[in-house]
């Protein structure tokens, strides 16, 4: 808001033009994609204080009828998520915001188009800002396409019908194998997160596997999402339980087709009410005010507060504006780690021992309050020991602090700031 204000002064006239086309968070009318077409909540939240805050939202609470497993090495990820591809029977539905023409697009095209010629539905959402260079030279997809993949841009840049909403960028990471087998987490559709081999500059990403009644919020969604794109009605699974474990797990969409701001919610209610540990890994660092004022606080209520960033993103301009809060933080005595390894791609929050949450939202502005968004959070003992232990190993390993600045370098930071909520 401080940013909308600044501009208004300065440039009175620019500035309205200007905000008409970035400054709108969420949409209103009829015709633009303004909310989730989901059902509404049958069942009752748990005593959970997190279910019952998402519930409040009109968002299904957590189920415990779930099997979640993790995967932190890349070629894991890639290994199961192409075994579920070739399984596909029925249908194949994949979202991303990043989609790169590579080694492992290839092999994941041609499994597409090998089972769309078998009859599998296949449907393919992909960001048009985040995948620019496949959305302006569209010819790999011909094939595809001529196969009767269905493949949607999301708000393509071209189009006079999303002129107000290319601030308000698709950053889902959704993959569903016949409604039943789901991915997500943080990784895209290339060999810069994922591959059959290793490689020394793939990113440290993470994805996870789940079957259950989770599956069935991210079908809704994605049904929400292709439907908005194509002008029609969504239509829902039905609601019967699929009991296939015991992992407790909850789907929490967010972005302009949400009402409220239900995640950033979340992620206050779980820093203010954490009593031991809040450790959280993002790749870029640019947080709303309100969550370094409760990191703040909890801070000097004794409670262990790390943040696990890269020292060097793919985002040079989003690393200089983090430089601010991150000094900030270091006044309170909490512990920035800036790894300094290869590149993190990974979004994680643990509180506790209780709630981890996992999926395609990054610490910053942007994923919290502009960007199409989903998380999900367990709840399962397992889960939560398995990333505290890695996010330990990210800790132990060789890691910086940022360099003490000068009086000048400091006035471009903290002025870094005003504009950071537009990276």
């Amino acid at each position: 808001m401080i940013v909308w204000l600044l501009f208004m002064i300065i440039f009175p006239y620019i500035f309205i033009l200007f905000y008409y086309f970035f400054g709108v968070r969420k949409h209103s009318s009829k015709n633009k994609k303004n909310s989730l077409n989901l059902e509404k909540p049958q069942q009752s939240p748990s005593s959970h204080p997190i279910d019952n805050l998402i519930f409040a939202h009109n968002i299904a609470p957590a189920s415990d009828n779930n099997n979640l497993t993790l995967y932190t090495n890349s070629q894991d990820a890639y290994s199961a998520f192409i075994t579920a591809l070739r399984s596909a029977k029925k249908s194949i539905d994949l979202a991303a915001y990043v989609v790169k023409i590579d080694d492992v697009t290839e092999t994941i095209f041609a499994l597409l188009l090998k089972k769309a010629k078998e009859g599998v539905k296949v449907r393919l959402i992909i960001d048009a800002i985040g995948s620019y260079k496949l959305y302006l030279w569209q010819n790999p997809l011909k094939e595809l396409r001529d196969a009767g993949v269905v493949v949607d841009f999301f708000a393509p840049v071209f189009s006079l019908k999303n002129i107000t909403k290319l601030n308000l960028r698709y950053h889902r990471k959704i993959f569903i194998i016949d409604n039943e087998t789901l991915f997500s987490g943080g990784m895209n559709l290339s060999s810069e997160y994922m591959g059959e081999t290793y490689e020394q500059d793939r990113w440290l990403d993470l994805m996870f596997e789940a079957k259950g009644d989770i599956v069935k919020s991210y079908v809704d969604v994605f049904s929400s999402d292709i439907a908005y794109m194509h002008n029609q009605e969504t239509i829902l699974l039905d609601s019967t339980p699929n009991i296939v474990g015991e992992h407790s797990l909850q789907a929490l969409p967010s972005g302009p087709d949400v009402k409220g701001d239900a995640l950033l919610e979340v992620i206050l209610n779980s820093i203010y009410t954490a009593k031991n540990r809040i450790w959280i890994i993002t790749p870029y660092f640019i947080p709303d005010e309100f969550i370094l004022q409760a990191m703040k606080i909890a801070s000097h209520k004794g409670i262990d507060v790390k943040i696990i960033t890269p020292k060097n993103s793919n985002h040079a301009i989003a690393d200089f504006a983090r430089s601010g809060y991150i000094r900030n933080l270091y006044e309170f005595g909490i512990d920035v780690v800036l790894y300094e390894g290869k590149m993190i791609h990974a979004k994680a929050m643990l509180f506790d021992d209780e709630t981890l949450i996992l999926g395609s939202s990054n610490l910053d502005y942007r994923s919290l309050l502009l960007n199409y968004e989903i998380v999900t959070i367990s709840y399962a003992k397992e889960h939560i020991e398995q990333m505290h232990s890695w996010m330990k190993s990210l800790i132990n390993t060789d890691h910086s602090k940022l360099k003490d600045a000068s009086r000048i370098r400091r006035i471009f930071e903290n002025s870094a700031r005003i504009f950071a909520s537009q990276l």
